[in-house]
């Protein structure tokens, strides 16, 4: 019986994904820790940067923490009468992201090649007769969903219309087709295969070359500062708040291979679920860190705020649900379901 209600939370019709860096793992993408230390080993003057910056929640700062910084310090020093800062210019801080960014490409890849896993998954979901969209949000930046999808022949938008140089379009995402399970991918924080061009638009493009200095690949959560130059990504997250606020019975966001790490999307998840005629409830999947218990303790409070619609089973050693019993608990955590490839195998072979 537990494990036909787990898959009714993820194959349910009116399930939405929330999908991190953690589920391209199988496909041999790196997580966020180890694609930090490949870029790290590539800087110059930002590497003392990066060394004395806090991460979140006082973990080990990421590329992305690196990257928020520069583009706060940019921003910042653009309104100085003389715009440098301990030798810091715009042009200096442009060509360290591009470096940053350039190393980010190296170390995930552009080769467009999806996986067993990820074509499992969508099968899967497709095979629903009920589903008119599926709606998939990506803070990872390769390309595999996409290849996926593309293998399996499924019809999807990512937002970008056209095909050599296309160009960001989010009014498709409210053009569905009649017939069968139409995908939604949003790439909240940026892909490998995105650059800004000339005249500011932001393009998706086949693989090319990693100098390419026109990449944007990752601005990922400083909206604040600099969302009139890359609206694209506070476009993409509003899109994100709306599907969560959806009129939908049952409407449920699944997160697998996150960590609950970035405070916009956060808070995000935290405002829809206490929006007035909000139903939603949140089923997360969420690997263990190193400091278990300061984990358990953040997202236990991210729970306190969510009123009792915020479940989180965290590796093997604890779970924030009222959907459960502890002794549903002990057969639960045994599966290791915050890997993807055996949340996938779940809902291949679970209801057999």
């Amino acid at each position: 019986m537990l494990i036909k209600t787990v898959l009714d939370w993820v194959i349910d019709a009116n399930t939405c994904f929330l999908m991190g860096a953690g589920c391209s793992q199988c496909a041999g993408k790196p997580l966020m820790g180890e694609l930090t230390n490949k870029v790290k080993k590539a800087l110059k003057d930002s590497k003392a940067i990066i060394e004395n910056l806090y991460g979140a929640y006082a973990r080990s700062a990421t590329v992305e923490d690196l990257i928020n910084y520069l583009l706060r310090l940019r921003k910042l020093i653009s309104c100085q009468k003389n715009p440098n800062y301990e030798g810091w210019t715009i042009e200096k801080i442009d060509d360290e992201v591009a470096v940053i960014q350039s190393e980010i490409i190296r170390a995930i890849g552009t080769e467009w090649r999806g996986s067993e896993t990820h074509r499992q998954f969508l099968m899967r979901l497709a095979d629903n007769p009920s589903r008119k969209t599926c709606d998939i949000f990506c803070l990872n930046y390769d390309t595999v969903i996409e290849a996926s999808l593309e293998e399996l022949r499924l019809p999807y938008t990512d937002g970008f219309r056209g095909a050599e140089n296309a160009y960001f379009d989010p009014s498709l995402y409210g053009q569905i087709p009649g017939n069968g399970p139409y995908f939604r991918v949003f790439k909240l924080h940026g892909s490998v295969n995105w650059i800004r061009d000339a005249d500011e638009t932001v393009r998706r493009r086949p693989a090319m070359a990693v100098e390419d200095r026109r990449r944007a690949v990752v601005y990922p959560a400083e909206q604040k500062y600099v969302q009139t130059q890359y609206g694209v990504y506070e476009t993409l997250l509003s899109l994100f708040r709306d599907r969560l606020r959806e009129d939908r019975p049952n409407n449920k966001l699944v997160v697998i291979g996150y960590s609950f790490s970035d405070e916009h999307i956060n808070v995000a998840i935290e405002d829809s679920i206490l929006a007035d005629g909000s139903n939603l409830t949140v089923y997360g999947f969420v690997g263990p860190e190193e400091n278990k218990e300061e984990q358990e303790k953040r997202l236990r409070e991210m729970a306190a705020r969510c009123d009792d619609r915020f479940n989180v089973f965290i590796g093997q050693h604890a779970y924030i649900s009222s959907s459960i019993e502890p002794d549903e608990w002990e057969t639960i955590k045994e599966l290791d379901l915050w890997k993807f490839e055996n949340l996938v195998n779940l809902m291949v072979g679970g209801d057999q």
